[in-house]
């Protein structure tokens, strides 16, 4: 329990710092320190979910195999959303050929998935808490 409530802060910050570069790239303010940040809270925090996930048994409670898919599918749209699309974005924004407003909109769009991927991480432990508990 109280490992998803450290995660969930690390989360919430990661989360701001998305919004805050999202906001710095819109007005062209480059910030190299936030973007190394992001790259590396984004790997780290993935690496420590990861590992979270294979040392809990909590999957194995689920009866239902149909369960256990969803469960599996949400993880891993988690992972996709929350890290793995704003860091390759970040590492393609250079080679992209469009122009600044098209990129600043594709980086809004990319920090709500984030943010979705975040809160359907927090769906996903309060379902297996309630399933733990009964």
């Amino acid at each position: 329990m109280r490992y998803q409530a450290n995660f969930l802060y690390l989360n919430l910050i990661y989360a701001v710092t998305l919004i805050c570069f999202s906001y710095l790239f819109y007005f062209k303010i480059k910030n190299i320190f936030l973007t190394n940040f992001i790259v590396i809270a984004a790997a780290i925090l993935l690496f420590t979910k990861l590992i979270y996930w294979y040392s809990s048994k909590s999957l194995q409670k689920f009866k239902k195999d149909t369960d256990r898919k969803n469960i599996f599918l949400l993880r891993l749209a988690f992972c996709i959303f929350a890290y793995i699309t704003p860091v390759y974005y970040i590492f393609q924004e250079n080679s992209l050929v469009v122009s600044h407003y098209i990129s600043a909109i594709t980086l809004a769009i990319i920090t709500i998935f984030a943010l979705i991927g975040i809160f359907i991480e927090r769906l996903l432990y309060l379902k297996e808490s309630k399933k733990l508990k009964s």
